[in-house]
């Protein structure tokens, strides 16, 4: 591992995988990748609060410990993941659902960005088997997209101008902690447009859990 970084001083896997995905805006960054190549400014805009420097010290450990790469897209670099990068992305989705698990309103400050809304979208995907569509999801000044599969979806940032199905509301974490899509709806907590037949499908194909609040 990287000599940079701090070492737990174990010979342990968990120790090892920690010394790089315990540092700081490490798993954001990753979370990013996982949802597709990213230019440095694309990664910088799209996380605001991380400063050029710190981005660029991240990227550089990453790209050494040989998690991420770079790449060439037209006549920009781009980063991605690499072969041994890619083999964390069912840890980065569960690590996902695990922490949306006791999310509901956001902390002071938090607010969904397009990335975050995207990994979401992928963090989500249950085994449920739905016919092919197209979807588009706002929340707050975030905005993302997926193409839904039977099993599987491809999620990306930003929005999609022929989505079959978008969704927009403050609704949209209980919609995907409970599934009662209906509900929301009629309670004004999200808005739909397009082929609404699709809400029961989406209902179907995304869902993150949460935890109910301990009692007393």
């Amino acid at each position: 591992m990287l000599s940079t970084m701090k070492s737990y001083g174990q010979f342990c896997g968990l120790a090892r995988a920690a010394e790089v995905l315990g540092e700081r805006w490490s798993l954001i960054i990753l979370r990013d990748l996982l949802v597709g190549p990213k230019r440095f400014n694309e990664l910088r805009q799209g996380n605001p609060g991380i400063p050029s420097n710190l981005l660029t010290t991240r990227l550089r450990e990453l790209e050494a410990a040989e998690i991420i790469e770079r790449g060439i897209d037209g006549r920009n670099v781009v980063y991605r993941l690499s072969d041994y990068g890619s083999d964390l992305s069912p840890v980065l989705i569960e690590l996902g659902r695990w922490g949306a698990r006791r999310m509901a309103e956001p902390r002071e400050g938090e607010v969904p960005t397009d990335s975050s809304l995207a990994a979401a979208l992928l963090t989500a995907r249950t085994d449920a088997r739905v016919r092919p569509f197209t979807v588009e999801i706002t929340a707050g000044p975030a905005t993302a997209h997926a193409t839904v599969s039977e099993r599987g979806v491809e999620a990306a940032e930003g929005a999609q101008a022929e989505a079959d199905l978008r969704i927009e509301g403050p609704g949209l974490r209980d919609l995907l902690a409970d599934g009662a899509a209906e509900a929301a709806r009629e309670e004004g907590a999200i808005t739909v447009d397009g082929d609404e037949s699709l809400l029961v499908d989406f209902a179907s194909a995304f869902r993150a859990p949460r935890d109910e609040p301990a009692a007393g």
